[in-house]
C-alpha cells in the first residue's frame, strides 16, 4: 500500500503535463538566487576544509543514499553492510563525532549518538556540503570529526514544473520518486517524495561451510532476510516578501524499515532468522530571514520526533522529542568586516524504557559569536566562540580561529594557503548517561583539538581548468567514551585518548580532449588514527583504530558526447582492523563502477534523462564489516521525466 501511494503521486505528476503551456528547458543552466542553502558555510570559517559534491556526481547519486555518494566522491571511510546500516568515520573519528545537519537540526539520534547514513536519501536534497575537521564552534556538540550539511535551494518558481523518477536494479532494487515545484515568484511550494525498496537476495561465497570429508570449505550462498523499505516526504512552503526578506517552512517525514542483515555464519546455519528494525522521524524547520544591510537577522524554530522499534516490540519505547529555537544577528559594519552573534535553545523529552523514571527532560542552550575580517584583499581571518549549557552537565568552551591567504594570483592560476585551529566536544548520548544499568550521568564530555594547514592551487587556461588541494591535519580527542565489560553488566566510561593525523589530496579538472568535454577528479587520504592511552587492558595501543583504513582514495571521470555522457569511477580501501586483536583483519579492496546517461529533449516543455549504471563491475568479493556479505556486480537503470 505504501508503495502505491508514492507511485500515485508520480503518476499524478506525469498527468499534469497536459496543462503545460510555458516553455521550459530543464537541463539548461539557469541563474538561481542565493537565498537558502544549508551548505553555505565558508564566510565565518576561513581555513576550514568544506567541500560540496559536484553536480555530475550528485546527479548520479540521486537513486542511492548518502553513503554511496560520499564514498565515491570524497576521501571518507564508512563501515557498512549490504544496505541496512552504515556509519561514517571522517579522519579516523567515531560515527558519533560527525553531525548531520538539516537546517538547524542535527539529525543524529540522541540515544545512539549517530546517524545511519544508508537512511539519508540523496533524492530529497539539492546539494550536500561536507566539512572536514572540527565544526563544534559552529554546529555545537557532536562535530569533533566533521559535519554534513543537507542543502535545499530556493528557486522561487513561477508556474508549475515537476519531475518523476523510476529506477530498478539488481536484487529487487526499486525507487519511485517525484518532485513538484509550484509558485508565483513570491510564494513557492516544493513537494519531494520517494519510495525505495530492495530484497538484497544476492549470491556470495560463504566461507563458513565445512565439509571435511570432501575438503570443501566454502559454498555459494544467498543472502536471506536483509530486505530494505524506506520512504520519505519533504515539503517546503516558502514566501519571499522582497529580495532580502523571506519565510521558510520545511517538513521532512521519514519512515525507514529493514530486516537486520545476519552475518554469513548465521545466514548459513539459520537462514530463517528475521529481525526487524523500524525508524520513524518527523523533522520540522521554519524561520523568518531578513538580510537587509547593514543588519541581518534570523529567527528560526524546529521540532523533531524520533522513534525506533525493534521486532515490532512497541512496549520497549525508544523515542525522543526536541523543541528548538534559534535567533542571530549579523552586521556588516564595513566592506571588510562583519560579526554574527546568536543563541540556540533546545528542550529534549526522552521516552526510553531503560532510562531512570526521574529523567523528564533536558535543556541545552548555546551562545555563539563569529567575527570576519579581510585585510588588503589577500588575507581573511575568522574567529568563532561558542559556549554551551546542558542540564546538570558541564560543557567546554569551544573557540576556533582560521585564516585564508591569497599568495599568488595571475591570469592563469591562483594559489591560496589556509590554516585553522579549533576546539571541539561531544555531550555523551542519553544511553551513555541514563541507560539502566550501565549509564553514567557523571561522564565527562569528549573533547577534541583540531589543527589544520591547507593549500589550493587553481588553474584556468582555455580548455583546461581545475584545482589541486592538499590538507594536513592533526586531531587529538580526550575522554573518548566506550562501554566496558563490568562482569554483571556493561557500563559507559571515559576510556581512552586518540590521536588522528594525516594528509588529504583532492583534485578536479574540466578539460576538452578530441573535442569531447570531460571532468575528472582524484582523491586520496592518509589517516593514522591510534589509541595513545586507554584504561582498557588492550594490546592495540599505538596501532590503527578499528574500521579506519590507513590509505584510501577514489577517482572519477565523466566524458560528454552529444546527448550522451559516460562515467567511470573507482575507490580503494586499505586493510582494516575490526577489533583490538591482531586477527579478523579485513583485506584491502578496489571497487569500480561505470555509468552511461542520455538526455532526450522531446520539446521545450518535456525532457527525459536515462541513466544506466553497473556497480562493482569487477565483481569484487569484499567485506566492509567483518563477517557480513556484500553484493557483487549489480546494475541499476533509471528514467527521469521533467516538464513544465
Amino acid at each position: 500500500m505504501r508503495r502505491f501511494v508514492v507511485i500515485g503521486i508520480v503518476l499524478w505528476a506525469l498527468a499534469q503535463n497536459v496543462v503545460a503551456q510555458q516553455p521550459f528547458t530543464v537541463f539548461d543552466t539557469v541563474q538561481v538566487e542565493e537565498v537558502v542553502s544549508y551548505g553555505k558555510l565558508q564566510k565565518y570559517q576561513s581555513g576550514a576544509k568544506i567541500e560540496r559534491i559536484n553536480a555530475r556526481q550528485f546527479s548520479l547519486g540521486q537513486d542511492g543514499n548518502l553513503e554511496q555518494l560520499l564514498s565515491r566522491s570524497l576521501p571518507i571511510a564508512f563501515k557498512t553492510n549490504a544496505g541496512g546500516l552504515a556509519t561514517i568515520r571522517i579522519r579516523g573519528s567515531a560515527p558519533d563525532h560527525t553531525s548531520f545537519n538539516f537546517g538547524g537540526i542535527n539529525i543524529n539520534s540522541l540515544t545512539l549518538g549517530h546517524s545511519n547514513v544508508n537512511n539519508v536519501p540523496i533524492y530529497l536534497f539539492d546539494n550536500i556540503g561536507v566539512q572536514f575537521g572540527s565544526a563544534s564552534s559552529v554546529n555545537g556538540s557532536g562535530s569533533i570529526g566533521g559535519a554534513i550539511h543537507l542543502g535545499l535551494q530556493n528557486n522561487w518558481t513561477k508556474g508549475f514544473k515537476a519531475e518523476a523518477r523510476v529506477a530498478n536494479g539488481s536484487f529487487g532494487e526499486q525507487l519511485y520518486g517525484t518532485k513538484l515545484f509550484y509558485g508565483n515568484g513570491k510564494f513557492e511550494g516544493v513537494t519531494r517524495a520517494y519510495y525505495y525498496s530492495k530484497k538484497n537476495d544476492f549470491k556470495f561465497l560463504n566461507p563458513n561451510y565445512r565439509d571435511f570429508e570432501n575438503d570443501i570449505f566454502e559454498i555459494e550462498d544467498t543472502q536471506h532476510n536483509a530486505n530494505i523499505e524506506n520512504m520519505g516526504l519533504l515539503q517546503e512552503l516558502n514566501y519571499k516578501f522582497n529580495m532580502d526578506e523571506f519565510f521558510i517552512f520545511n517538513v521532512w517525514l521519514e519512515k525507514d524499515w529493514h530486516l537486520v542483515q545476519q552475518n554469513m555464519q548465521t545466514n548459513l546455519n539459520n537462514p530463517d532468522l528475521k529481525e526487524q528494525y523500524n525508524d520513524d522521524h518527523v523533522r520540522v524547520w521554519t524561520g523568518y530571514k531578513n538580510r537587509k544591510n547593514p543588519f541581518k537577522f534570523e529567527i528560526n524554530g524546529g521540532y523533531v520526533y524520533d522513534n525506533a522499534v525493534s521486532n515490532e516490540n512497541t512496549s520497549d519505547t525508544i523515542s525522543t522529542q526536541r523543541i528548538i529555537g534559534e535567533a542571530f544577528i549579523e552586521h556588516d559594519f564595513s566592506p571588510n568586516a562583519s560579526y554574527k552573534a546568536g543563541a540556540k535553545a533546545t528542550r529534549i523529552y526522552p521516552s526510553v524504557y531503560a532510562y531512570s523514571k526521574s529523567l523528564d527532560h533536558e535543556d541545552r542552550v548555546d551562545l555563539y559569536a563569529s567575527y570576519y575580517q579581510r585585510f588588503f584583499n589577500r588575507l581573511t581571518t575568522t574567529l568563532n566562540l561558542r559556549y554551551g549549557y546542558v542540564t546538570d552537565f558541564d560543557v567546554p568552551f569551544t573557540p576556533s580561529f582560521g585564516l585564508n591567504y591569497l599568495a599568488l594570483s595571475t591570469e592563469k592560476y591562483v594559489l591560496r594557503f589556509t590554516g585553522n585551529v579549533a576546539r571541539s566536544y561531544r555531550v555523551p548520548t542519553f544511553n551513555d548517561r541514563f541507560w539502566v544499568p550501565g549509564g553514567n550521568p557523571d561522564l565527562d564530555p569528549e573533547k577534541g583539538m583540531n589543527y589544520e594547514l591547507g593549500s589550493k592551487w587553481s588553474y584556468c587556461d582555455g580548455t583546461l581548468s581545475g584545482n589541486v588541494k592538499l590538507n594536513a591535519f592533526l586531531m587529538n580527542v580526550d575522554d573518548w567514551i566506550l562501554w566496558k565489560n563490568g562482569g554483571a553488566y556493561w557500563y559507559a566510561a571515559n576510556v581512552q585518548k586518540v590521536q588522528s593525523k594525516g594528509l588529504e589530496l583532492m583534485t578536479d579538472w574540466d578539460y576538452t580532449v578530441f573535442g569531447l568535454k570531460a571532468n575528472s577528479g582524484l582523491n586520496y587520504t592518509y589517516t593514522s588514527a591510534q589509541r595513545k592511552e586507554s584504561e582498557n587492558n588492550t594490546n592495540a595501543l599505538n596501532r590503527q583504530l578499528e574500521y579506519v583504513p590507513l590509505h584510501s582514495g577514489n577517482f572519477f571521470t565523466t566524458v560528454a558526447y552529444n546527448k550522451f555522457d559516460f562515467t567511470v569511477d573507482g575507490s580503494y580501501t586499505d586493510e582494516q582492523f575490526t577489533d583490538e586483536e591482531e586477527k579478523n583483519i579485513l583485506d584491502a579492496y578496489f571497487l569500480m563502477n561505470v555509468a552511461v546517461g542520455y538526455n532526450w529533449k522531446i520539446d521545450e516543455q518535456n525532457q527525459i534523462r536515462i541513466n544506466g549504471i553497473i556497480n562493482n563491475v569487477l565483481d569484487t568479493d569484499y567485506q566492509s564489516s567483518w563477517g557480513y556479505a556484500m553484493p557483487g556486480i549489480a546494475y541499476r537503470l533509471s528514467i527521469t521525466y521533467k516538464f513544465k
